[in-house]
C-alpha cells in the first residue's frame, strides 16, 4: 500500500476540506444502516463526524496515527452524547481485527485504490466480509479508469508526466500563505499502478514563492469487471453500481460507486 499524506494530517485537511461531493451520500448510507458502522480509511473524520451527527454509531479505522490524532481532536469537540458513538482505531484495512461486527462497512474517497496488488485487495475484501453482520453491506467508491488509461498509454501527448497546475489553491496549514498545487501522473498500464507527484508552492501575498512541499501518492486503478470478480471471490453479492453520488449512470472517467452485500 502507498499513501503519502499519512504523516501530514494538517495538509491533508486543507487540501481535501473543499471536497463535499460524497458527504451526503455516505451520511445517508450510515444513517440507514440500522446498526454499527465501520469506516476504513477514516482519516481526520471528514465523513465520520457528519455521520455521527446524523445519528450513526461509527468505528473509524486508519493506519495513520497523525490522521487519527486530528480525528480525536474533532471528536472531543462534539457534545458528550455524540462522542459516545465514536470509536477510533489504528489499523490496516488488509489485516485489522476487531471483535465487533458491523451492519455497514465503507471505504470512501477512493481509499481502496491504495492497495497495490490483487492479493492485498482480496485480503482486504475477505477481511471486510469477516467483519460484517449477516446480510451486512459494503459501500465504497473509486474512479472509472478509461481516461487515466488513455493518458498512461500516451494519448495525452507530450504532457504526460509533466507538472500541470491543477487549479487547487488552498491556505498553508501553519502560515496561512497560499498553496498552489501542481501535479503529474505517470504509471504502468500493465500493473495498473500509477503515481501522482504533487508539488505545493507556498506564496507570500506579494506572489513570491517562499516554500515548496512534495507529496507522492501511488495507487492501483481497477476495472469494473475486475472488481465484480473480486467481490464474488470474496463472498459478496453486488447490490448496485452507480456513476455519481446522486445516482447517475457510469461514464468514462467518472465514479464507480459500489454497494455489495455479504453473501449467505
Amino acid at each position: 500500500m502507498s499513501f503519502d499524506y499519512t504523516d501530514d494530517a494538517a495538509l491533508y485537511d486543507v487540501v481535501c476540506e473543499g471536497y463535499r461531493e460524497d458527504v451526503a451520500f455516505y451520511v445517508e448510507e450510515a444513517r440507514r444502516a440500522g446498526g454499527p458502522c465501520l469506516e476504513l480509511g477514516c482519516g481526520t473524520g471528514r465523513l465520520l463526524i457528519p455521520a455521527v451527527e446524523a445519528g450513526a454509531r461509527v468505528t473509524g479505522l486508519d493506519r495513520s496515527a497523525a490522521m487519527l490524532a486530528r480525528a480525536r481532536d474533532r471528536v472531543q469537540a462534539l457534545p458528550p452524547p455524540l462522542r459516545e458513538r465514536v470509536d477510533l482505531r489504528e489499523g490496516d484495512m488488509v489485516s485489522f481485527s476487531l471483535e465487533a461486527r458491523f451492519a455497514l462497512i465503507t471505504v470512501p474517497f477512493r481509499t481502496f485504490l491504495h492497495l497495490l496488488t490483487v492479493e492485498e485487495q482480496l485480503a482486504a475484501l475477505t477481511n471486510i466480509r469477516r467483519h460484517l453482520l449477516p446480510d451486512g453491506r459494503l459501500v465504497l467508491d473509486f474512479f472509472e479508469p478509461s481516461r487515466l488509461l488513455a493518458e498512461l498509454l500516451g494519448n495525452d501527448g507530450p504532457s504526460r508526466g509533466l507538472l500541470k497546475q491543477t487549479g487547487g489553491v488552498v491556505s498553508h496549514p501553519v502560515t496561512g500563505n497560499l498553496l498552489v498545487e501542481w501535479a503529474s501522473v505517470t504509471g504502468d498500464p500493465v500493473s495498473q499502478c500509477f503515481t501522482r507527484c504533487l508539488v505545493y508552492d507556498e506564496l507570500e501575498p506579494s506572489g513570491r514563492v517562499v516554500g515548496r512541499m512534495y507529496r507522492r501518492i501511488t495507487s492501483r486503478f481497477i476495472f469494473r469487471s475486475e472488481f465484480e470478480h473480486l467481490l464474488h471471490r470474496s463472498g459478496f453479492t453486488e447490490e448496485a453500481l452507480q456513476g455519481s453520488f446522486d445516482g447517475g449512470p457510469v461514464r468514462p472517467g467518472g465514479e464507480l460507486i459500489w454497494r455489495a452485500r455479504a453473501a449467505p
